[in-house]
């Protein structure tokens, strides 16, 4: 049996004062454990093959560290970091059948491949084979279906063996006959056996556990835990079955009998101890922990497709579906859910819940439904028009036992499944009681007020009032009986009516006069007994006697927000529901008399809130009805959510580029307060850097706004925005922090992530350049100095030179006056030289001649001796005339006389004799006598006496001496004595 949604008026009017007692405080506080909401359809939202740009199946779900969900699909490993979708094929491009996360690295299953992915140096998944680590013999392994891990094995399973991969290493566990499929339940791994059954794999190996049929004839799609250490389990076609003690019994439930029609394929155990079975045909189904449907989604209810071949609970217990043709996510874990056009129902715009039956106002008419119908097929479950009411429907109301709905067409009275007609006048907004008038109703119509009477139990529309014919949306009465009107496009109106109530007597108008604001519109409210006007400036009450609005300091305490409340709805519990032009809320009453704003688990919603016509219907402590533009929306306040939560803003890619190459760091995420492990210097050339950032937030993603900055480039965070790409362009050096932050849909800010790196200067601003430049100055410094030490140098050496040049003319002027002078002496001396030399030369020639002419005198005297010696006979005048001769032979070979000779002839010709004989040192002294002989230019005739010789023999001895001087014929020999 369904659990019942509409209970009796006695049942509902008991809760309320059970709960009034205080014991609904109790429901403040969180549950063990979410619920899945069996009213209404949970929020879904589709991906089609379109969106995420990879292949249509989708075999297996996982989720990192990091909260990115990937996929097993068909054209790879799918990631969804919730702003960006992309693929990672495999080497092979065969479909991957089976992932499994540990931490931040994926393993894959896929056709005789098996491996993971993991982040490399620069945080991007890189795929890593780990098939050359099996065996050879065991590489044609088929399909890998499933993997498990435990501690730090991991299994990979395929239909042939099992391969069993530690410490870097396989080992390949063989099947019995044939694997089916496997699956963990903790730390157990279950595998089924075709031939023998259920098996327990272990340190051991394989023991079995149960060799029931089931397991040979079906094909085993799911094991998952169950109470009492049971073990659910479900076949494909068979349906579910438990396993106690080793022995296997069918399942009792209502989900065992849809799921034998429709194909079991999928199933896992929820954290709150729900079930979720994924079928074949029909799509979805969710139970209870007895097998009771709770939700039943389908391609008819919000699905992509029937077909649910994998199923994946988040970190924020919302449920990931991966299809035979898409994706889908499914916030299951929400208190929010809507009944929408799967169930008949568009645009709400009031509801109501009287005897068992559940009235929907529509733009399209007036819906009705029993709650036992809701959850039935999408072919005969849902709302259903009652005839005659189609239109636009403005309001249900509840008077006197019987229920009134005012429509653009009329006004009727609802009986169950039909609809009668009270009135044809055109365009009912609204109807309230006539205080101390029982039986007598006043209608807020679009041209005025109407009567409406109850006479024995007959209800009548009796008359129009006059003298007013202002469209009355917003109709109330205050203590005084004056009725007040609220239009919002003209103000406020305040009517007094004649005691027939056929005319208004009085009319007031107030528009921004008499205390109130100028800026319209005004909203009106009956809160406790007390009438309230709400303004954009607060709210206000009425003094009757000086006829002015005040401000209301009890409602404006309730109440800060400084905007205008549209409708205000106290409930049955103390709490008031409201909505402002922009949000609706609640203020939840505590124990203290104190109220609790409570606005976050309808930030979803408030932009599917129907504009000036915001409706709340407050049916129990456990059903709220919310009027919108996709349907009626249900809110189960006992549900809670933990809507603080915020996900840390990943930085998907940082890249830094230059011209002609760039670097990539990918997947980077450091919180606020944590220090950034990674120092990135950054070569100047590398100065443009681009941020792709992202928050793994899957409810609502697509209102995810980010703000960004990057410290010491950006003075203020910028606006909040829906990009996930920032870029800057040629930074220059400097320190750098890029800070990122995301706002969820409730407005709550996650923390920051930061990346700091340093800009490094261009080459001619690095440290190196300018100790290049540290020492460039100094050797400039040097060159400079040794320059002008140069300059100096030449400078004090042109001086110097300057100065000895006046020095050496100086000297010149005096050496030349010296030289003067010594020329004066000299050629004095040398007049004097010359007169001795002309002197000397003049005695050695007198010396000479006189030495010839003696010579000659002896020679001729001699030869005369000689020949009269021969005629002389007389011995004694021989021997005298031979003494003489022998005389005159020693005197002509006197040495004293040659000595002399040779010593005038050295002082006229300057040590002749010496140079000679140094230069010839053969020469004979009778050679050196003929050599000054012949420098004295005498000829062989003068030179014969001399040398007491011949003439002939004086030619013979200056042949002799051309050879001893190695001179030719063709030379003058006294030429070259002279040269010497």
């Amino acid at each position: 049996m369904h659990k019942r949604l509409i209970v009796t008026k006695t049942l509902r009017n008991q809760l309320f004062a059970f709960l009034t007692g205080g014991i609904l405080l109790l429901s403040h506080q969180p549950l063990k454990a979410s619920s899945v909401k069996e009213n209404g359809l949970p929020f879904i939202t589709n991906y089609p093959k379109s969106t995420y740009n990879a292949s249509t199946q989708n075999w297996s779900i996982a989720q990192n560290t990091q909260g990115f969900i990937y996929f097993g699909n068909n054209g790879g490993l799918l990631e969804f970091d919730g702003n960006h979708w992309h693929t990672y094929p495999i080497p092979n491009g065969s479909i991957i059948r089976s992932i499994f996360a540990a931490g931040d690295t994926i393993y894959i299953g896929a056709f005789e491949e098996c491996g993971y992915f993991a982040p490399n140096a620069t945080g991007a998944l890189s795929y890593h084979s780990l098939v050359h680590l099996i065996p050879h013999q065991y590489r044609s392994f088929d399909e890998i279906w499933k993997i498990h891990r435990i501690g730090n094995t991991t299994v990979f399973q395929s239909f042939r063996y099992l391969l069993v991969f530690s410490d870097n290493q396989f080992t390949v566990v063989p099947p019995p006959s044939n694997f089916s499929h496997s699956y963990q339940v903790d730390e157990k791994i279950y595998v089924v056996d075709r031939a023998r059954g259920l098996m327990e794999f272990g340190n051991n190996g394989l023991s079995l556990l149960c060799s029931d049929p089931v397991f040979n004839s079906n094909e085993i799609r799911c094991i998952l835990p169950y109470s009492d250490h049971s073990l659910l389990i479900g076949s494909i076609n068979t349906g579910l079955f438990l396993l106690r003690d080793n022995i296997l019994i069918p399942w009792k439930s209502e989900v065992n009998i849809l799921l034998k029609e429709n194909g079991l394929f999928s199933a896992i155990r929820l954290k709150n101890g729900c079930f979720a079975f994924g079928s074949v045909q029909n799509g979805l189904y969710i139970t209870d922990e007895t097998g009771n449907v709770i939700q039943h989604l389908n391609r008819f209810r919000g699905l992509l497709n029937n077909t649910v071949l994998s199923l994946f609970e988040d970190k924020q217990n919302n449920l990931w579906l991966g299809l035979d043709n898409g994706i889908d996510f499914i916030e299951i874990s929400s208190p929010i859910s809507i009944f929408n056009y799967n169930f008949n129902l568009e645009s709400t715009y009031t509801t109501l819940i009287f005897n068992d039956y559940w009235y929907v106002g529509t733009n399209q008419g007036l819906y009705v439904a029993k709650q036992s119908k809701l959850n039935e097929s999408e072919e005969k479950g849902g709302f259903q028009i009652i005839p005659g009411t189609e239109g636009q429907v403005w309001f249900l109301k509840v008077i006197d036992g019987q229920v009134f709905c005012g429509h653009n067409f009329g006004c009727f009275l609802i009986n169950d499944y039909n609809a009668i007609k009270l009135s044809d006048e055109r365009g009912f907004w609204t109807i309230i009681p006539c205080n101390e008038r029982p039986g007598i109703f006043i209608a807020g119509l679009y041209d005025g007020l109407g009567v409406i009477t109850k006479t024995n139990g007959n209800w009548k529309f009796d008359r129009k009032i006059e003298g007013f014919n202002v469209s009355s949306k917003s109709v109330l009465q205050d203590r005084s009986g004056t009725f007040w009107i609220s239009h919002g496009y003209r103000g406020l109106y305040s009517l007094k009516l004649n005691p027939e109530l056929t005319k208004a007597d009085e009319v007031h108008y107030y528009s921004g006069n008499n205390g109130l604001p100028s800026q319209l519109p005004y909203a009106i409210h009956i809160l406790g007994d007390e009438l309230v006007f709400s303004t954009s400036e607060g709210f206000f009450g009425f003094n009757n006697e000086s006829k002015t609005f005040i401000p209301s300091e009890k409602y404006n305490r309730i109440f800060p927000e400084k905007t205008v409340y549209e409708t205000i709805l106290p409930d049955s519990m103390g709490n008031i529901w409201y909505f402002t032009t922009a949000f609706m809320g609640v203020n939840r009453l505590q124990e203290d008399g104190n109220y609790t704003n409570i606005t976050a688990p309808f930030v979803k919603i408030n932009n599917q809130l129907i504009p000036a016509f915001k409706s709340v219907f407050v049916y129990d402590n456990r059903n709220v009805f919310i009027g919108s533009q996709n349907g009626l929306i249900h809110y189960d306040p006992l549900i809670k959510k933990d809507y603080r939560h915020t996900e840390a803003v990943c930085l998907r890619e940082i890249r830094f580029a230059a011209e002609d190459s760039a670097f990539v760091i990918s997947n980077y995420n450091v919180k606020t307060g944590m220090e950034n492990t990674l120092s990135c210097f950054i070569p100047f050339r590398f100065n443009s850097v681009s941020f792709l950032f992202a928050s793994p937030t899957f409810e609502s993603h697509e209102a995810i706004r980010f703000a960004y900055r990057l410290k010491g480039f950006d003075q203020t965070w910028s606006n909040w925005d829906n990009y996930t790409y920032k870029e800057y362009t040629n930074l220059p050096q400097g320190n750098y922090s890029f800070e990122v932050k995301s706002l969820n849909i409730n407005l709550k800010e996650s923390d920051i992530t930061s990346f700091s790196f340093v800009i490094e200067p261009s080459f001619y601003r690095s440290k190196i350049a300018y100790v290049i430049y540290f020492f460039l100055f100094l050797l400039v410094v040097f060159l400079n100095f040794m320059f002008l030490k140069r300059r100096f140098k030449r400078a004090q050496e042109k001086e110097n030179q300057r100065h000895e040049k006046e020095l050496q003319d100086q000297k010149a002027a005096f050496r030349e006056k010296s030289l003067m002078a010594e020329r004066v002496i000299i050629n004095l001396r040398n007049e004097t030289l010359q007169g001795q030399v002309v002197h000397k030369n003049k005695e050695l020639a007198n010396t000479t001649q006189h030495l010839i002419h003696k010579n000659k005198i002896l020679n001729l005297i001699k030869h005369q001796l000689v020949d009269a010696n021969r005629h002389i006979a007389e011995e004694s005048k021989k021997s005298e005339i031979e003494q003489v001769i022998r005389r005159i032979n020693k005197d002509l070979k006197n040495e004293k006389f040659q000595d002399v000779f040779d010593t005038y002839f050295d002082d006229v010709h300057q040590d002749f004799v010496k140079r000679l004989k140094k230069k010839h040192d053969d020469l004979t002294p009778k050679d050196l006598r003929l050599c000054a002989y012949l420098r004295m230019n005498l000829s062989s005739k003068q030179i014969a006496p001399l040398m007491n010789i011949s003439i002939r023999g004086v030619e013979i001895g200056r042949y002799r001496l051309r050879k001893k001087l190695n001179i030719g014929h063709e030379a003058n020999l006294i030429e070259y004595l002279l040269s010497v």
